[in-house]
């Protein structure tokens, strides 16, 4: 019985000639985009960073660089204040802007209020939630959620008593709240906020216990309703 050679798929088929090189071509492209993602990951990686903290590293005095700055929120500045103020006139704060300052009667608590709440930002001053749509700045109409250190500007904190006068004076007007109660409730639990709520309402927390070092299981909540303030129009 005479021997059959086996035919190769290059001989057999002239397809081969387009098929083989593509295959090669298609492998060679997928180790070289490996090694190229290997080499250049750490340069890419440096970059982003880089300009995320170009970014953020520039962060503006929106209080102090006010054209008009309202010092101190007395009566007579807060009684002077139009009811509603365009929203398109006001410069919204970006991530590590100073906006405010934050005084309560009865208490120490003064500081400064930054927008955002990142660990760097709460070693500077107050920190204001930012990471949902229903949480605002003071005059939006929303949910204004304000967090401090307990052993550094929100201490005092533990002081502020129901009827006790919330002041913060932005870039663009002074706002009144008043305190209606306060409680101690669990990190994770969400019902000590609303970010669903159609009024404008304050809410002020910090760890607890107050002396307490490091991270804590608790948080001591401040709640206050809106008194006063220009209501940021939208539509004007």
């Amino acid at each position: 019985m005479p021997h059959s050679k086996k035919r190769s798929f290059v001989r057999s088929s002239p397809l081969a000639f387009i098929v083989v090189p593509l295959a090669l071509a298609a492998v060679t492209a997928a180790l070289l985009a490996a090694l190229s993602f290997a080499l250049l990951q750490p340069y890419q990686m440096m970059l982003g960073w880089f300009f995320d903290n170009a970014t953020s590293s520039q962060p503006q005095d929106l209080l102090a660089n006010a054209g008009t700055v309202i010092d101190g929120g007395t009566a007579a500045e807060a009684a002077a204040q139009p009811e509603s103020i365009p929203f398109s006139s006001i410069t919204y704060p970006t991530v590590g802007d100073r906006y405010a300052t934050i005084t309560i009667s009865g208490t120490n608590v003064d500081a400064p209020v930054y927008y955002g709440d990142a660990n760097k930002i709460l070693n500077r001053g107050v920190g204001t939630y930012m990471e949902n749509g229903g949480a605002g700045l003071p005059g939006e109409g929303k949910t204004i959620l304000l967090a401090g250190h307990n052993n550094t500007f929100f201490n005092d904190l533990q002081h502020a008593e129901e009827g006790a006068t919330v002041t913060i004076t932005t870039h663009y007007g002074v706002y009144t709240y008043e305190v209606t109660g306060t409680e101690i409730l669990d990190d994770q639990d969400t019902s000590a906020y609303d970010f669903s709520r159609e009024d404008e309402n304050l809410i002020l927390y910090t760890c607890y216990p107050f002396d307490a070092m490091g991270f804590t299981p608790d948080r001591f909540f401040v709640y206050a309703r809106y008194v006063s303030g220009p209501v940021l129009d939208r539509n004007s």
